[in-house]
Protein backbone atom coordinates (compact mmCIF):
# COMPACT_ATOMS: atom_id res chain seq x y z
CA UNK A 1 0.00 0.00 0.00
CA UNK A 2 1.10 3.52 -0.72
CA UNK A 3 0.75 6.52 1.14
CA UNK A 4 -1.16 8.20 -1.79
CA UNK A 5 -4.20 9.38 -0.86
CA UNK A 6 -7.14 8.05 -2.69
CA UNK A 7 -10.59 8.86 -3.13
CA UNK A 8 -14.03 6.55 -3.30
CA UNK A 9 -16.09 8.24 -5.96
CA UNK A 10 -19.88 6.88 -5.99
CA UNK A 11 -22.53 7.69 -8.68
CA UNK A 12 -26.36 8.24 -8.39
CA UNK A 13 -29.49 6.54 -8.16
CA UNK A 14 -30.18 4.74 -11.46
CA UNK A 15 -27.04 6.43 -13.13
CA UNK A 16 -23.67 5.68 -13.70
CA UNK A 17 -20.23 6.80 -13.39
CA UNK A 18 -21.33 9.24 -16.34
CA UNK A 19 -22.82 11.41 -13.39
CA UNK A 20 -19.30 11.83 -11.77
CA UNK A 21 -16.37 11.05 -14.52
CA UNK A 22 -15.33 14.90 -14.59
CA UNK A 23 -14.61 14.60 -11.07
CA UNK A 24 -12.91 11.45 -10.74
CA UNK A 25 -10.44 12.63 -14.44
CA UNK A 26 -9.78 15.69 -12.36
CA UNK A 27 -8.67 13.63 -9.39
CA UNK A 28 -6.71 11.14 -11.31
CA UNK A 29 -4.93 13.80 -13.21
CA UNK A 30 -3.84 15.27 -9.85
CA UNK A 31 -2.19 12.22 -8.71
CA UNK A 32 -4.89 10.31 -6.35
CA UNK A 33 -5.52 7.13 -6.23
CA UNK A 34 -9.77 6.89 -7.27
CA UNK A 35 -11.88 4.09 -6.83
CA UNK A 36 -15.02 5.02 -9.10
CA UNK A 37 -17.31 2.16 -9.27
CA UNK A 38 -20.44 0.87 -11.02
CA UNK A 39 -23.20 0.16 -8.63
CA UNK A 40 -24.64 -3.54 -8.56
CA UNK A 41 -27.70 -3.18 -11.33
CA UNK A 42 -26.57 0.29 -12.81
CA UNK A 43 -25.56 0.79 -16.02
CA UNK A 44 -27.40 -2.04 -17.49
CA UNK A 45 -30.98 -1.27 -18.20
CA UNK A 46 -34.22 -0.94 -15.89
CA UNK A 47 -34.72 -4.92 -15.47
CA UNK A 48 -30.94 -5.19 -14.05
CA UNK A 49 -31.92 -2.17 -11.74
CA UNK A 50 -34.41 -3.53 -10.78
CA UNK A 51 -32.89 -6.79 -9.46
CA UNK A 52 -30.72 -5.10 -7.47
CA UNK A 53 -31.56 -3.37 -3.40
CA UNK A 54 -29.91 -0.83 -1.22
CA UNK A 55 -28.14 -4.13 0.39
CA UNK A 56 -26.37 -4.56 -3.48
CA UNK A 57 -25.34 -0.85 -3.62
CA UNK A 58 -24.30 -0.89 -0.42
CA UNK A 59 -21.82 -3.68 -0.77
CA UNK A 60 -20.94 -2.12 -3.89
CA UNK A 61 -19.66 0.95 -2.30
CA UNK A 62 -17.96 -0.90 0.53
CA UNK A 63 -15.88 -3.54 -1.92
CA UNK A 64 -14.65 -0.24 -3.66
CA UNK A 65 -13.54 1.21 -0.20
CA UNK A 66 -11.64 -2.27 0.46
CA UNK A 67 -9.99 -2.44 -2.97
CA UNK A 68 -8.98 0.81 -2.85
CA UNK A 69 -7.57 0.77 1.20
CA UNK A 70 -5.44 -1.57 -0.25
CA UNK A 71 -3.42 0.90 -2.77
CA UNK A 72 -3.88 3.87 -0.94
CA UNK A 73 -3.72 5.58 2.78
CA UNK A 74 -5.62 8.25 3.92
CA UNK A 75 -9.34 7.94 1.93
CA UNK A 76 -12.01 10.54 1.00
CA UNK A 77 -15.29 9.49 -0.16
CA UNK A 78 -17.09 11.49 -2.27
CA UNK A 79 -20.71 10.66 -3.50
CA UNK A 80 -23.08 12.21 -5.90
CA UNK A 81 -27.24 12.22 -5.18
CA UNK A 82 -27.76 8.45 -3.55
CA UNK A 83 -23.93 8.06 -3.79
CA UNK A 84 -23.83 10.68 -1.10
CA UNK A 85 -25.75 8.51 1.30
CA UNK A 86 -23.71 5.62 0.41
CA UNK A 87 -20.74 7.50 1.19
CA UNK A 88 -22.11 8.38 5.04
CA UNK A 89 -22.35 4.31 5.34
CA UNK A 90 -19.21 3.92 4.42
CA UNK A 91 -17.73 6.94 6.29
CA UNK A 92 -19.87 5.36 9.53
CA UNK A 93 -18.28 2.20 8.42
CA UNK A 94 -15.00 2.36 7.83
CA UNK A 95 -12.00 5.09 8.54
CA UNK A 96 -11.72 7.90 6.14
CA UNK A 97 -10.19 11.07 6.16
CA UNK A 98 -12.80 13.32 4.92
CA UNK A 99 -17.08 12.56 3.62
CA UNK A 100 -18.30 14.88 0.48
CA UNK A 101 -21.59 14.84 -0.91
CA UNK A 102 -22.39 16.49 -4.02
CA UNK A 103 -26.71 17.40 -3.99
CA UNK A 104 -27.52 14.41 -1.58
CA UNK A 105 -31.09 13.74 -0.52
CA UNK A 106 -32.40 14.49 2.71
CA UNK A 107 -35.99 15.44 1.43
CA UNK A 108 -36.03 14.32 -1.99
CA UNK A 109 -38.04 15.69 -5.43
CA UNK A 110 -37.72 18.96 -5.69
CA UNK A 111 -41.73 19.98 -7.06
CA UNK A 112 -41.07 23.61 -7.31
CA UNK A 113 -37.99 23.62 -9.23
CA UNK A 114 -39.50 20.81 -11.65
CA UNK A 115 -42.58 23.17 -12.20
CA UNK A 116 -40.57 25.92 -13.42
CA UNK A 117 -38.21 23.61 -15.25
CA UNK A 118 -41.30 22.95 -17.28
CA UNK A 119 -42.48 26.36 -17.75
CA UNK A 120 -38.94 27.50 -19.00
CA UNK A 121 -38.72 24.80 -21.12
CA UNK A 122 -41.57 22.42 -21.34
CA UNK A 123 -40.27 20.27 -24.06
CA UNK A 124 -37.13 19.25 -22.55
CA UNK A 125 -37.83 18.69 -18.92
CA UNK A 126 -40.69 16.87 -19.62
CA UNK A 127 -39.05 14.34 -21.66
CA UNK A 128 -36.63 14.26 -19.26
CA UNK A 129 -39.21 13.64 -15.96
CA UNK A 130 -41.23 11.00 -18.33
CA UNK A 131 -37.73 9.11 -19.41
CA UNK A 132 -37.24 9.10 -15.56
CA UNK A 133 -40.21 7.52 -15.00
CA UNK A 134 -40.20 4.89 -17.08
CA UNK A 135 -36.46 3.72 -16.78
CA UNK A 136 -37.07 3.73 -13.00
CA UNK A 137 -38.55 0.27 -11.69
CA UNK A 138 -40.93 1.05 -8.63
CA UNK A 139 -39.20 -1.36 -6.44
CA UNK A 140 -36.06 0.31 -7.15
CA UNK A 141 -37.67 3.51 -5.91
CA UNK A 142 -38.87 1.77 -2.74
CA UNK A 143 -35.37 0.29 -2.38
CA UNK A 144 -34.01 4.01 -2.96
CA UNK A 145 -36.57 5.63 -0.25
CA UNK A 146 -35.61 3.03 2.79
CA UNK A 147 -32.01 3.61 2.10
CA UNK A 148 -32.53 7.34 2.80
CA UNK A 149 -34.67 6.55 5.98
CA UNK A 150 -31.75 3.69 7.40
CA UNK A 151 -29.46 6.50 6.71
CA UNK A 152 -30.28 9.54 8.34
CA UNK A 153 -30.12 7.89 12.27
CA UNK A 154 -26.17 7.32 11.39
CA UNK A 155 -26.11 11.27 10.73
CA UNK A 156 -24.94 12.02 14.43
CA UNK A 157 -22.12 9.34 14.37
CA UNK A 158 -20.58 11.65 11.60
CA UNK A 159 -17.35 13.29 13.02
CA UNK A 160 -15.20 13.36 9.96
CA UNK A 161 -14.80 16.66 8.55
CA UNK A 162 -17.88 17.12 6.26
CA UNK A 163 -18.13 19.03 3.12
CA UNK A 164 -21.76 19.62 1.34
CA UNK A 165 -21.98 21.29 -2.68
CA UNK A 166 -25.83 21.88 -2.99
CA UNK A 167 -27.16 23.42 -6.52
CA UNK A 168 -30.11 26.12 -5.47
CA UNK A 169 -32.02 24.69 -8.36
CA UNK A 170 -32.24 20.75 -8.05
CA UNK A 171 -35.58 19.59 -9.07
CA UNK A 172 -34.61 16.72 -7.67
CA UNK A 173 -32.88 17.21 -4.08
CA UNK A 174 -34.99 19.68 -2.20
CA UNK A 175 -31.86 22.14 -2.09
CA UNK A 176 -33.09 22.63 1.52
CA UNK A 177 -31.31 18.98 2.00
CA UNK A 178 -28.14 20.20 2.52
CA UNK A 179 -28.41 22.00 5.68
CA UNK A 180 -30.58 18.74 7.24
CA UNK A 181 -27.76 16.66 6.35
CA UNK A 182 -24.87 19.41 8.11
CA UNK A 183 -27.35 20.02 11.20
CA UNK A 184 -27.60 16.44 11.80
CA UNK A 185 -23.78 15.14 11.71
CA UNK A 186 -21.75 15.62 15.00
CA UNK A 187 -20.25 18.85 15.48
CA UNK A 188 -16.65 17.43 15.77
CA UNK A 189 -17.28 17.25 11.34
CA UNK A 190 -17.59 20.92 11.22
CA UNK A 191 -19.77 20.79 7.83
CA UNK A 192 -19.50 23.43 5.54
CA UNK A 193 -22.22 24.02 2.96
CA UNK A 194 -21.07 25.58 -0.66
CA UNK A 195 -24.12 26.79 -2.91
CA UNK A 196 -24.10 26.98 -6.53
CA UNK A 197 -26.71 29.47 -7.99
CA UNK A 198 -26.47 28.46 -11.72
CA UNK A 199 -26.87 24.93 -11.55
CA UNK A 200 -29.24 21.91 -11.39
CA UNK A 201 -29.21 18.75 -10.36
CA UNK A 202 -26.17 17.29 -12.31
CA UNK A 203 -23.71 19.73 -10.84
CA UNK A 204 -20.89 17.89 -12.61
CA UNK A 205 -21.83 18.66 -15.64
CA UNK A 206 -22.55 22.24 -15.35
CA UNK A 207 -21.66 25.82 -15.52
CA UNK A 208 -20.37 25.46 -12.34
CA UNK A 209 -18.80 22.49 -12.84
CA UNK A 210 -14.97 23.46 -12.44
CA UNK A 211 -15.77 25.55 -9.03
CA UNK A 212 -17.21 22.43 -7.66
CA UNK A 213 -14.06 20.35 -8.37
CA UNK A 214 -11.45 23.00 -7.28
CA UNK A 215 -13.66 23.35 -4.03
CA UNK A 216 -13.57 19.81 -3.76
CA UNK A 217 -10.28 19.28 -4.65
CA UNK A 218 -9.14 22.43 -1.69
CA UNK A 219 -11.05 20.40 0.54
CA UNK A 220 -8.88 17.42 -0.35
CA UNK A 221 -5.36 19.00 0.24
CA UNK A 222 -6.68 20.72 3.54
CA UNK A 223 -7.91 17.60 5.17
CA UNK A 224 -6.07 14.78 3.34
CA UNK A 225 -3.16 15.43 5.34
CA UNK A 226 -4.06 16.19 8.79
Amino acid sequence: MSNTLGCLVLHGFAGDIRDVMPLAKTLREAGYHVECPTLEGHGLGRRQLAKSTRHDWLRSADEAYKRLAMRADPIVVIGFSMGGLLAIHVAHRHPVRLLVTINSPYHYWEVRQALRNLRDDFSTHSRRYINGLVNIPLRSMLQFRRLLKETKPLLPDIRVPYVLLQSRRDDTVRPSSAEHLANSVAPEAGARIYWYDNSGHMLLHSPDRDDAIARILDAIREHGSA
